[in-house]
This record gives structure tokens, sequence and C-alpha cells, in this order.
């Protein structure tokens, strides 16, 4: 049995975009194991993976937290991997940080072309390398790599994430939504006013309940003002910060999602849910969810979408 490691370190949204990529490779050669290298923080999310083997977590934001300490753990860390050798060695993320990674194990190492990849340097590391341009979904251009590794074909118009999560909804009832409102970077939120506006919409027009998660004090304070700002008392706070499991179980028993460019719609994208995603600082482009009848990008880098285009999606889509 041939062996496999993928390395993809960091972010959530970028762990995701990596699923599909590894169901065609799973598809296409059964009989392969794949392992995959990810920062601790995200291990819980690779799980989600079916047709991952082994989740092996490195401990990447501890390090920087302890950097006096941080080579001694480094080594501990490493002689724990028992000398692992692999057939095939993906950096998938095309980052020095994670080339640099492929060292630590044995074996044959391939990434992007030096046209393609984010970090130039990083392609150095790499035993043999491919282009897959720079126009592509950041998901199709994981899945066009491991396309030319393994020498098959797929069609880019059409994409599996793998995942095999059930929803247990009764359509019956009126149901809720969820609002990814919160992202790292100011610029690429939406307007709590916005998010009021869309939310008074959805309860007046449909009887949702609109759910509000959040990450950490801040974004909480954040989805408690959205909340004052609306007319309607179907808005809720989730009372505590969830994590991964809970929040993919909240996802999928949602009616729909709306979501800025963050991870979490990511997730929601991969669970195949119906979704918009907002776009005010970034190119859906390169960094959009992977659109179908189901799931739309709106927005782009600079310009903010009109709340009334949002609802106008989520009529044709609903």
């Amino acid at each position: 049995m041939k062996k496999i490691l993928i390395i993809r370190l960091s972010s959530l949204g970028d762990i995701i975009h990596t699923f599909p990529m590894i169901y065609d490779i799973k598809k296409n050669n059964p009989d392969y194991a794949i392992d995959w290298l990810v920062d601790e923080n995200f291990k819980d999310i690779a799980r989600f993976c079916p047709q991952i083997t082994t989740v092996i977590p490195i401990p990447l934001r501890r390090w920087k937290a302890s950097k006096l300490s941080a080579i001694f753990e480094f080594i501990k860390w490493k002689s724990s991997l028992k000398n692992r050798e692999y057939d095939y060695i993906i950096d998938a993320q095309g980052l020095v940080k994670s080339a640099i990674f492929t060292r630590v194990f044995k074996g044959t190492v391939y990434g992007l072309g030096k046209y393609s990849i984010k970090e130039k340097l990083a392609n150095k590391f790499y035993n043999y390398s491919y282009e897959t341009g720079k126009e592509y979904l950041a998901t199709t251009k994981n899945r066009l790599l491991a396309s030319k590794i393994f020498d098959y074909k797929i069609d880019t118009n059409t994409v599996n994430f793998g995942l095999d999560f059930k929803s247990h909804i009764n359509n019956n009832e009126p149901g809720y939504v969820i609002f990814f409102h919160s992202t790292s970077k100011d610029s690429k939120k939406y307007s709590k006013n916005n998010w009021a506006t869309l939310a008074d919409y959805l309860v007046k027009g449909y009887n949702l309940d609109v759910i509000l998660p959040y990450g950490n004090m801040l974004e909480k304070i954040e989805a408690e003002s959205i909340k004052k700002i609306a007319e309607s008392n179907k808005i809720i706070v989730c009372d505590r910060v969830l994590n991964y499991n809970e929040m993919a179980e909240l996802i999928i028993n949602a009616r729909f999602v709306f979501g800025v460019d963050t991870g979490l719609i990511h997730l929601a994208n991969a669970l195949d849910k119906k979704l918009i995603a907002i776009y005010t600082d970034s190119d859906p482009a390169k960094t959009g969810v992977f659109e179908s009848v189901k799931a739309k990008n709106v927005g782009s880098k600079g310009t903010a979408p009109l709340v009334s285009d949002i609802i106008d999606l989520f009529e044709k889509i609903k």
C-alpha cells in the first residue's frame, strides 16, 4: 500500500479547501493511505474528512507563544513521529512554513510550481512541482495539483468535499438560519445595520429564527449589537462558544447560512448547505465558496453588496 502525507497546516478555510483534493485522490487511488499534518487547533476539522487515515497534529501556536522552549518541543514532537516514511509528500499550502515541514518526513516531495505558488521560495523544497495557474479558486487549484501528481482527470465544474454528515431537520417546521457575521479582519465585515435589516426580513417573511454564533467576547458583543438593532425578538445569540463539532451540527440542521469571508462559511459549503457568502474586501474568484445552485458568492474586493442584492439571491435559491 502506498502512503501519502498531505501538509496543510491552517487556516480553517484553507483546510476545508483541501477536502475535495483528498476526495479525488482517494476516489482514483482507493488503496492509498492518506495522512494529514495540520495545526493542532484544526485537528478536529481535519478529522471530518473520512478519507484520512491519520491526522498528525502539530502545536504551531504553542511553539510561537513560547519561543524559548520551541526548539526542545519540536525535537520531542519529531521523535514522536517515529521516522514516518511516505511515497508522496504533498505541500498543499505553498508557504515556506509548510514546505519546511516536508523535511521532517522521509519521501518524495511534491508541490505547486513557482508561477502558481503563494511563496516562490517554498518551491525550492520540492522534488517535483506543477503549475496550475493563478486564476483558479483555491479548491480547484488543490484539485489540479493532485490530478497532475497522480495523473487523473477532474471536472472543475463540479466538486465533492467527501463529507458524510446527515441533516435531521424537520422540514415541516420554520427552522433557523445562521449568520456568520464575525471575521478576523474588520474590512471583511458586513455592517451591523445590514445584518439587522436582513434578519428582520427573514423573520417577518419566513418566521425563521436567526442564530448568531461567535468565537470570542468581542464577537459576542458584535452579535448582541446586531440583536439590539434588529426589530425582531427571534434573533438568538449563542450562549457560549461552540467547538467545531457543535458548529457542524448547528450548520447541518440550518435552513440557510449567510456569512462573510470566514472559514465557517466554507464549512457550510463543504456540508452542502444552501448559503450566501458575502465579500467586501477579498476576491471571491480566488477565495470564495464553490458555487452551485444552492451556494453563491456576492460582493467583491472593496465593494460590499446591498442587502437587497442578498435578499434577491436568497429568494432565488431558498
